[in-house]
């Protein structure tokens, strides 16, 4: 079954009128890619500051949540539309590893029904830090076969990455 994506639309529509960048990531770029079926919630992530985001939605109801215990560092996280699959937006997404905060860029590569989508590469190492082995194994057989963005790497190098990933 297609996942609703009404939701969705109207959050990257009002980013898109106010001039805000994002990128769908998550469990919405594996769908996109066709490496799952199911959408658990939409993931937005965006570089733009929680007040550009809530001028942006401030016709809609925006709930405050909690991005998450250490490892954890992402600025703020906000939830729009509580209905499955909801929206979360994911302000300045990072996770701290044994080297110090990883920023995650949110890096738009790919635009899929008309909502931008975001690099498999940082959702790669994303998923890794969060421990999500199967997520980051779907991603990395994926950017096996199709290649990585080598800017995209370049920018990841420049982050404090575990060992792990960097191998």
């Amino acid at each position: 079954m297609k996942p609703n994506v009404k939701n969705l639309y109207v959050v990257t529509e009002k980013f898109e009128q106010f001039g805000i960048s994002y990128a769908l990531g998550g469990s919405g770029l594996l769908y996109s890619l066709g490496l799952t079926t199911s959408v658990s919630d939409w993931d937005v992530m965006t570089e733009a500051t929680k007040d550009s985001v809530m001028n942006a939605l401030q016709n809609y109801e925006v709930e405050e949540t909690i991005s998450g215990d250490y490892p954890y560092g992402t600025e703020y996280k906000l939830l729009v539309h509580n209905k499955n699959p909801k929206v979360e937006i994911i302000g300045r997404l990072a996770i701290h590893t044994n080297k110090g905060l990883c920023r995650m860029p949110s890096i738009s590569v790919s635009e899929w029904n008309g909502i931008q989508v975001a690099s498999p590469e940082v959702w790669y190492v994303a998923y890794a830090l969060m421990n999500r082995k199967e997520k980051a194994d779907l991603l990395l057989s994926f950017l096996k076969g199709k290649g990585a963005n080598k800017e995209t790497i370049k920018i990841l190098m420049n982050e404090p990455l575990s060992d792990e990933i960097i191998k």
